[in-house]
């Protein structure tokens, strides 16, 4: 008996550390779109493109909203004394094949959350709002806006390579064989105080696609943060073990065997009992 029950619990704690990882804690931000930013494997080189097949595997992946077909995929690499935290990003457009000077990528931050706490939020970009815009495809279109509480301000507080780096190209990848617009950004997130959980939005925009407009995660306005979704950090590497399908599995198997531990427990037991009425 006692260890039928100890079968079970382990799977159900199992099962429930699987749950307890896909529950995040409530936030005003978009309903809907929350990311996971994990420990990076694979510290990105920064060239706009897959160096290797698998330098982007250990990273969580979603689809801008738009009708067309771009997505992104996030992960961090932090000193052992979090001195730093470079925050890595790779951007795909697959439909963008064409260079315009009217392309650009775009990263929003609610940035100044505490662990725990909540941003400011709203409908206009507040004092703890950051926006980078990368244009043209050349770093003279790098550009860095704080927010005011009504709307943007233009700041040079940045050092490329250090602060932020972005790098594009035209190049395949593992995801599509045909070449395609590839960004890999970096943000130091110490130096903007950027804390493990806040509010983000990505962005990338194709001039020779202008009637499709941006796309964007969420869909919505770049300047009203509670249009934007909710990143967090769980401090871990990406799981590789307890998804969805697992978890599953788990129950599945929990639900063959405590049946046989408990029909082979009562045999015992009842053969126990024979024996001592003799």
């Amino acid at each position: 008996m006692k260890r039928a029950v100890l079968v079970a619990f382990c799977i159900i704690a199992l099962c429930s550390l699987g749950l307890v990882m896909k529950i995040g804690t409530v936030r005003a931000y978009k309903a809907g779109y929350t990311v996971n930013d994990y420990i990076a494997i694979t510290t990105p080189t920064m060239d706009g493109k897959w160096t290797a097949t698998d330098e982007w595997t250990d990273a969580e992946e979603k689809q801008l909203d738009g009708s067309l077909n771009a997505i992104f995929r996030l992960k961090y690499v932090a000193a052992a004394d979090f001195s730093y935290i470079n925050q890595y990003f790779l951007v795909e457009f697959f439909d963008d094949t064409t260079n315009d000077t009217g392309d650009y990528w775009q990263i929003c931050y609610a940035s100044a959350a505490t662990f725990g706490g909540t941003p400011i939020g709203g409908t206009t970009p507040q004092t703890d709002c950051l926006r980078i815009d990368y244009v043209g495809h050349t770093q003279v279109g790098l550009a860095l806006y704080k927010g005011t509480g009504t709307g943007w301000s233009p700041s040079a507080d940045y050092t490329w390579g250090t602060t932020i780096q972005i790098v594009d190209s035209i190049s395949a990848s593992p995801l599509d064989s045909t070449p395609h617009w590839i960004a890999e950004i970096m943000i130091e997130h110490v130096h903007y105080n950027i804390m493990p959980e806040f509010w983000i939005r990505v962005a990338a925009y194709d001039a020779s696609n202008s009637g499709a407009g941006v796309q964007s995660w969420p869909s919505g306005s770049r300047d009203a943060p509670d249009d934007w979704g909710l990143m967090t950090a769980p401090g871990t590497t990406i799981p590789e073990v307890l998804n969805i399908g697992v978890i599953v599995l788990l129950l599945s198997v929990a639900a063959l065997i405590v049946p046989h531990y408990f029909r082979k427990w009562s045999r015992t037991e009842s053969c126990s009992s024979g024996k001592q009425e003799k």
